[in-house]
């Protein structure tokens, strides 16, 4: 029979939890990566900065769990994306979402791929190694992106692809994907060309999957 007193102490631990997790997310939107200043989350929430250590050890723990945030929806971005039925469709609109997701959360992005200067998350890389396989300590982001060039490549060259060669595919595909993005949200992009130079990356990705290019131009088009 569970405790009631302890259902009643851990309730509002837990809303507090997630309410310091948005408000902290609020702040790197809006000041970065480092914008986070623990008495001014801790005023936001009407609370203390004792209850973020509490909750989450500190400022890096705070840190590595809005990291952690940043996966996960970077991981529905890719699921949004999913068309099985039409693999380059899927690859297209997977690309697609990705770009979209680091515009609609550049300070989550930002965190998630470097450039702030007080955190450092844990496991990076062996995390990411894991990344062939959704399980569940690991980001899943990456898992979909193989999924979709797997399937896309098995598609148009009517062959079952290595798994090995897929994943370095998809690693490619990924280099691709951030650098476009990075560049375009570091500045380095002129805005009006932003979209036809990423697009140009995604026709060539999907053509050398084997897709025909008309029919990538068709699918960029719809996605619009």
């Amino acid at each position: 029979m569970p405790n009631r007193r302890s259902a009643v102490i851990e309730a509002p631990r837990e809303d507090l939890a997630a309410r310091l997790l948005e408000e902290a997310e609020a702040l790197v939107r809006r000041d970065g990566p480092d914008g986070i200043a623990l008495r001014e989350l801790a005023r936001a929430c009407g609370s203390s900065t004792m209850a973020i250590y509490t909750l989450y050890g500190g400022k890096p723990g705070l840190m590595q769990a809005l990291y952690a945030v940043g996966f996960a929806r970077l991981h529905a971005y890719a699921l949004s994306a999913e068309h099985r039925e039409a693999p380059l469709r899927w690859m297209v609109r997977q690309m697609l979402a990705y770009r979209r997701f680091a515009l609609d959360h550049t300070g989550l992005y930002r965190l998630m791929f470097g450039g702030e200067k007080r955190f450092v998350p844990t496991d990076r890389h062996t995390r990411f190694a894991s990344l062939a396989a959704p399980v569940d300590d690991a980001y899943p982001a990456f898992a979909a992106l193989v999924d979709a060039v797997g399937t896309c490549l098995a598609h148009h060259r009517q062959t079952s692809p290595d798994p090995a060669k897929v994943e370095d595919l998809a690693f490619l595909v990924w280099g691709q994907m951030h650098g476009h993005v990075s560049l375009e949200i570091a500045g380095y992009a002129d805005p009006a060309d932003a979209v036809s130079r990423y697009q140009n990356a995604v026709r060539f990705i999907c053509t050398h999957c084997g897709a025909d290019m008309d029919a990538v131009n068709a699918e960029l088009a719809a996605a619009d």
